[in-house]
């Protein structure tokens, strides 16, 4: 029998693996059109990049004014079929034209985060407006003019690094100029809608009157904005008003639509708001993955901290952060950060498609890097105690892309700190090396800031 790589030409060799990683990291990304059929009847088109899947389609979709509201639905293809794999790709649809078709709640959990999802939509008209202390300077009452993307990657809202970075625009890159760099004591100005009605008051869970139809789920108490109280049952087949069980809607703001002209009125202001804000139409609901910078909420909530809807675990929420359940620790990281490093990004167009596809994934790393290092460092605390020298090495491990080093604590986090790079020991006398070494560890205690330090850091802010 001959060996088995006899067969093996010159020209294949063993590396095919690595000549295919190669031709990927050569293959400049480029912008995709994809044309989406919505549940009424209407068009909308996406603005993705080559490398985009299905999975990556359903979030612009969730950050379209048209279509933001809508969570359980799958989409089809005209040649591939109903409820498309999230993990095709779109350049592979040809044409690239999708359908959303909307589809049963299969689960409670599906219904509650429907709920959510209305919430968090809504959120932007109360959660971020000024604190009450702040609202008598004219200064900060106006929304200052806003780039119509999110901030860039030097801005805090990507990475909370405060004023005083390199400038957002850089003539270097040969980029053209969207806007002047955010200022971080602005940053939710960008997301605030507090000048608009807020389409409803609240939406609470209420106990059962009566008997429950066969799929139901819970019902809920809907207070909309001209203090109307609606009673309504979320279903499998989606939410019906109490008594009307014919007569439902697979979407809630479809239902609320039809039962309150007030909440219609003002829930299409929001969303026109939404339009005019940036020609995109982007959502602020799309944004708040985390950015690890305190809402003007919490300045008038000193004893009670408020958790916004997609943080609300009595909706569903994850507690904050999208971190938490390990799913994202063997993405790859590395992979996707380059291919937005080599999209185009000269024209404004081309800028806010990557910088909104980076300011979503910076985010989500800084989510899953910060709990699995806190994750790891309660593990070796609960399991073996720290041995060794001061600053010595006492674990690593790699998880996928990331690598997670731990060393034991410096007797005194103000000293200066040695360290070394390829054998060769360093000190780091800089304060801003020891305090970023400080905040990670902040961070990585998995604990809450006490409100009243928050308060008062905002308060620095506005100043």
């Amino acid at each position: 029998m001959a060996p088995k790589h006899a067969g093996r030409g010159k020209g294949r060799g063993g590396g095919g693996k690595g000549d295919r990683k190669k031709k990927e990291e050569k293959v400049v990304p480029s912008v995709v059109d994809v044309a989406v059929t919505t549940p009424y009847e209407s068009q909308v088109t996406l603005k993705g990049i080559s490398t985009d899947r299905v999975l990556d389609v359903r979030k612009l979709l969730a950050s379209n004014v048209e279509t933001c509201h809508l969570t359980n639905y799958s989409l089809s293809h005209v040649v591939r079929g109903r409820r498309l794999e999230e993990g095709v790709e779109i350049v592979a649809l040809k044409p690239c034209a999708l359908t959303i078709v909307e589809e049963e709640y299969a689960t409670e959990e599906a219904a509650v985060a429907h709920v959510r999802r209305l919430l968090d939509i809504a959120a932007c008209t109360t959660a971020f407006a000024k604190a009450k202390q702040h609202k008598s300077s004219s200064k900060h009452a106006q929304r200052p003019a806003t780039p119509p993307s999110p901030p860039p990657a030097s801005s805090p809202g990507a990475n909370g690094v405060g004023a005083g970075e390199a400038p957002a625009i850089s003539e270097a890159h040969d980029m053209v100029a969207i806007g002047p760099p955010p200022k971080i004591g602005e940053f939710y100005d960008f997301f605030s809608f507090a000048h608009l009605t807020p389409p409803l008051h609240f939406i609470r869970r209420k106990e059962r009157n009566g008997a429950a139809q066969d799929g139901d789920y819970f019902e809920i108490e809907v207070k909309v904005c001209n203090g109307k109280l609606l009673h309504i049952v979320a279903s499998v087949k989606g939410f019906y008003l109490v008594g009307k069980p014919h007569t439902v809607s697979r979407s809630l703001v479809d239902l609320l639509q039809q039962l309150s002209s007030g909440f219609a009125n003002a829930y299409e202001a929001l969303t026109k708001a939404f339009v005019d804000h940036n020609k995109f139409g982007n959502l602020p609901f799309g944004f708040r993955a985390n950015t690890w910078l305190v809402p003007p909420i919490y300045v008038d909530s000193a004893t009670k901290s408020p958790a916004l809807p997609a943080e609300d675990e009595n909706w569903g929420g994850n507690g904050g952060g999208c971190g938490r359940d390990g799913k994202h620790d063997r993405r790859r990281w590395a992979r996707e950060f380059s291919i937005l490093a080599r999209m185009p990004s000269k024209t404004e167009e081309e800028r806010v498609i990557r910088d909104r596809k980076a300011f979503l994934l910076h985010n989500l790393f800084v989510d899953t890097a910060i709990f699995r290092a806190a994750s790891t460092i309660r593990r070796l605390v609960d399991t073996s105690p720290q041995t060794g020298p001061d600053g010595s090495l006492v674990l690593e491990e790699r998880v996928g892309d990331l690598h997670i080093t731990v060393k034991k604590d410096e007797a005194d986090a103000s000293l200066k700190l040695e360290d070394k790079v390829d054998g060769v020991a360093i000190y780091q006398t800089d304060a801003m090396d020891i305090s970023q070494r400080n905040l990670l560890k902040g961070l990585t205690s998995d604990e809450s800031v006490v409100a009243k330090v928050i308060a008062c850091y905002l308060s620095d802010l506005h100043t």
